[in-house]
């Protein structure tokens, strides 16, 4: 009698309960199986070739609460687990809470690059992303960002994203990206700038810091370590980007990119304290019909130039890629990549050779990567 008691009794507390802040989970599961040709070894050596594997898991968990304003209180707290080379905590992928309202919407905390969102998606699909967004002067996240995002206005719309970095220094990053849609057509533009940071390099990645979630060290940061201590420096990206998805199915994308550092900056972009620009160039197209899709796209790393002196340093890449849907939530595909550098031992200003499918380094002229994998996303 007693337990009968005692359920009864949490069954009713549970119906008289407030309603609760709406929360969901969702993310996506990815299972990659390459092999990639001509790679460094670390050691000036080169190996024909070699297998590999990635298996990486994003989870997002996002809860949000409309407020008596009629507003809405929202967060995220989102990682990706990707094996075997790292298994982060959560929340240094994202992890930020926003107000968002007829006014648009207002975020404060560690959140994604909006101009490197736009880089990696869709333009940067379909094997492009490791030049296009991955590579160059802008940034991958802002570990202590205040965003905002304005409403549309009759398909156009901006956002404009701030880094207060360390909060010590005046080391600061801040960019403005914008869109417009109407239809099948859309375009993209973005800029953005950073400066004074102690760990600044052709990786598009964390403002000044050297892992996610982090907003590192900068060059006047009086707790910094004095191997972390450079000079004035400055990174600029600028992009612009159009996309038109026809009603038979095929789907064309260009885009323009410019990547500028100057000052002390690390990593051997350049010597000195001059100015080294990287221009690069992308066009692909798509076609869709049924269960399948095809690709075929050409990426264009110009030589960089410092001080307006070439360096011989180009790349061209073609990429294609073939997915095969397997259910409304999973694909397969299988994606080639391939780069040819004008010049065998010069790689444009890349320092690793993770950035080239592991190639960069290896003194060959080219490198391919063969892949195979599924996709899906809960």
């Amino acid at each position: 009698m007693f337990k009968r008691v005692l359920i009864g009794a949490l069954v009713s507390t549970a119906f008289a309960m407030p309603a609760m802040a709406e929360v969901s989970i969702s993310g996506s599961a990815e299972m990659d199986f390459f092999y990639r040709t001509n790679q460094a070894n670390g050691s000036g050596a080169t190996t024909d070739g070699a297998f590999g594997q990635e298996i990486a898991i994003i989870v997002n968990i996002d809860g949000k609460d409309k407020l008596d304003s009629g507003d809405v209180l929202k967060w995220r707290l989102a990682q990706k687990v990707a094996t075997d080379s790292r298994y982060d905590s959560f929340g240094q992928r994202e992890a930020w809470i926003g107000y968002q309202g007829t006014w648009g919407e207002a975020r404060f905390g560690n959140q994604f690059s909006n101009q490197y969102l736009q880089l990696d998606w869709p333009y940067g699909a379909q094997g492009v992303g490791n030049l296009w967004a991955d590579f160059g002067a802008q940034n991958v996240q802002y570990a202590r960002a205040i965003s905002y995002f304005s409403p549309s206005f009759g398909g156009f719309a901006f956002q404009a994203q701030y880094d207060l970095g360390t909060g010590t220094s005046d080391a600061n990053a801040y960019e403005i990206t914008a869109n417009y849609a109407n239809g099948g057509f859309r375009m993209d533009a973005g800029f953005s700038e950073s400066k004074n940071s102690a760990t600044m390099s052709s990786e598009a990645f964390v403002f000044g810091g050297s892992k996610w979630g982090s907003s590192g060290s900068f060059s006047n940061n009086p707790d910094a370590k004095p191997a972390d201590l450079v000079g004035d420096n400055k990174a600029r990206a600028y992009n612009l980007g159009a996309i038109y998805k026809f009603e038979s199915g095929f789907d064309l994308a260009a885009g323009i990119k410019r990547n500028e550092w100057s000052g002390d900056v690390n990593d051997k972009i350049h010597t000195g304290n001059g100015k080294t620009t990287v221009d690069q160039y992308l066009v692909r197209a798509g076609y869709t019909t049924g269960k399948h899709n095809m690709n075929l796209g050409f990426q264009r790393v110009e030589d960089s130039k410092t001080d307006g002196a070439n360096a011989d340093d180009g790349i061209n890449v073609v990429n294609a890629q073939y997915n095969y849907s397997l259910s409304k939530n999973s694909t397969a595909f299988v994606q080639v990549r391939h780069h040819m550098f004008d010049n065998a031992n010069k790689h444009s200003v890349m320092h690793g050779s993770w950035q080239l499918d592991g190639s960069a380094g290896s003194g060959k002229d080219t490198s391919t990567r063969i892949l195979v994998g599924t996709w899906t996303g809960f």
